[in-house]
């Protein structure tokens, strides 16, 4: 049967209602001297964003290089606060502390907004962006994608697939968003593309760390699969058959054979409308684009493993994207 589990185009997607991106750490010492040498300061801040990114994403560090350098810092600030985010359910031992941090960087969103950064790189960062570039951020993006992460802090599985489409809206489609928003784009075309470049992108991070969570490290509370639901029951898969088997689970590729599909017609939907944009999106705003990319790149990956999840290959760092990130860039087209 893996013979019939290929991608291909299954239903066109239709247009998104729109919501917001991610956070991170507090780094409590190393900053509070920073501000008496601004000049300084920045370029530590700089560089502690950079090694996030290039430690905890580095699709999104090597995405970078073809930032244009006006909004490099914007840029900077989006992916290390997503980063930041992400990993506070990593970070802590409950729940009750896991919101207690969420509230904090709700708390750094709304005193940078204000004028009073606490010393944070993130925050001094995005303060700089706003307040020195002018660049007109949406502060609910940021807020959204913050209760969109903490919403599911416990590791819980997505009840629908639908359910799992609007959180990768409501985080990953955000940062489009406020990249575009660094480019000064109001444009209702290339929004949707944002939002169904960032639905693809949320859906293949679920089916990525879907071996991370169900094979957990000794620093893990418990093991976890967060993979619909109603997916799962419609193929039969067991979630403690994906932790106590892997790979093997029976019914765990058609669920995910399903999952990339979705993932899948995201993309090529993205695809046609930015076509259909015209020279709008095959300007500068196209490199806020090239997140899709790497995605394209792990299902293209994960369907020549016959949509086995486990298979070790896929955690592999992508070799090519470099050069297909290039190609996409000088041809306007993922």
């Amino acid at each position: 049967m893996s013979a019939t589990r290929i991608l291909r185009r299954t239903r066109p997607i239709g247009c998104p209602k729109f919501i917001s991106p991610p956070v991170r750490r507090h780094s409590s010492h190393a900053h509070h001297h920073a501000h008496h040498h601004a000049p300084a300061n920045l370029e530590a801040v700089r560089s502690y964003c950079r090694e996030l990114l290039r430690t905890h994403d580095y699709p999104s560090y090597i995405l970078s290089t073809f930032t244009p350098p006006p909004i490099r810092d914007a840029h900077l600030v989006i992916r290390a606060f997503n980063i930041d985010i992400a990993r506070v359910a990593d970070q802590v031992s409950n729940l009750t502390v896991g919101r207690m941090r969420m509230q904090f960087w709700r708390d750094v969103i709304e005193n940078t907004y204000a004028g009073h950064p606490p010393q944070e790189p993130v925050a001094l960062l995005l303060s700089k962006v706003l307040h020195e570039d002018g660049v007109p951020f949406t502060k609910s993006f940021w807020i959204k994608v913050i209760g969109a992460r903490e919403q599911y802090l416990g590791n819980q599985s997505y009840t629908t697939l639908d359910a799992l489409e609007a959180y990768s809206e409501a985080t990953y489609s955000s940062l489009h968003y406020l990249s575009l928003e660094a480019l000064n784009y109001k444009s209702t075309d290339l929004d949707h593309v944002a939002s169904h470049i960032g639905k693809a992108s949320g859906i293949a991070a679920v089916l990525r760390g879907t071996p991370l969570l169900a094979a957990p490290g000794p620093n893990s509370i418990h093991a976890a699969v967060l993979l619909p639901v109603d997916v799962c029951a419609k193929h039969g898969l067991r979630q403690e058959d994906v932790i106590r088997h892997g790979g093997t689970a029976p019914g765990l590729k058609d669920t995910v054979f399903e999952i990339a599909t979705r993932a899948n017609d995201h993309l090529i939907t993205a695809r046609e409308m930015l076509k259909r944009s015209g020279d709008e999106g095959k300007g500068v705003a196209f490199t806020t684009f090239l997140p899709a990319v790497p995605t394209s790149l792990y299902l293209g990956r994960l369907e020549k493993v016959d949509f086995d999840v486990f298979d070790t290959s896929l955690q592999r760092r992508e070799w090519r994207l470099p050069w297909k990130a290039y190609i996409a860039n000088a041809r306007r087209q993922f």
